[in-house]
């Protein structure tokens, strides 16, 4: 598996989740990460923050934030343990709100 964050610089609070999320995916899942402070030549209309996975971009469903459920979306067709990554994502989300708030 293949991730790219598009991150904004210096990053945020949704780019420094993303970058979390995509930790948590190297971790569990043999996940190669990427980040990229410029966007991509091929897709000008993609703004960071953003998130591809195996080059495909993960739509937040709200429009705004990448969820768990959003990834796990995503990673559905194509990995085997979809789930158990949606669960692993979801400690994280937990995980960073505990120490934002």
């Amino acid at each position: 598996m293949e991730i790219t964050l598009l991150l904004k610089d210096p990053p945020g609070g949704r780019c420094r989740l993303y970058r979390a999320y995509a930790e948590a995916l190297t971790e569990h899942a043999q996940a190669q990460c990427h980040e990229r402070f410029d966007g991509l030549p091929q897709q000008p209309e993609l703004q960071a923050p953003a998130m591809l996975i195996d080059g495909e971009v993960v739509i937040p469903e709200d429009g705004v934030l990448l969820s768990p459920q959003d990834i796990g979306r995503t990673l559905a067709d194509t990995h085997p343990e979809a789930a158990r990554l949606e669960a692993v994502l979801e400690s994280t989300l937990e995980t960073c709100m505990q120490e934002w708030s």
